[in-house]
């Protein structure tokens, strides 16, 4: 049963990758992101949407790790109270 879980989340993976590499290929116009810093070299839209999409989407597991560890800790203390 696990071989099967294992391939459907793979399938799902490479379909996922597919349809970004589409965006990013049919939204090909050059844009440069001017940083507070520094600007950025000129790169598709597309691939700068998908690249802030997954850095946005890296930002909310981690803050929601940090949410469920907390809530995991409380759990333990209030198990070990009992």
């Amino acid at each position: 049963m696990s071989a099967i879980w294992l391939f459907i989340k793979a399938i799902v993976v490479i379909a996922m990758a597919l349809i970004g590499a589409m965006f990013a290929l049919e939204n090909s116009q050059q844009l440069s992101v001017n940083f507070i810093l520094f600007s950025s070299p000129e790169i598709s839209v597309g691939l700068w949407l998908v690249l802030f999409f997954c850095i946005g989407t890296l930002f909310g597991v981690l803050a929601s790790s940090v949410i469920i560890a907390n809530y995991r800790r409380k759990l333990a203390r209030a198990v070990k109270k009992d």
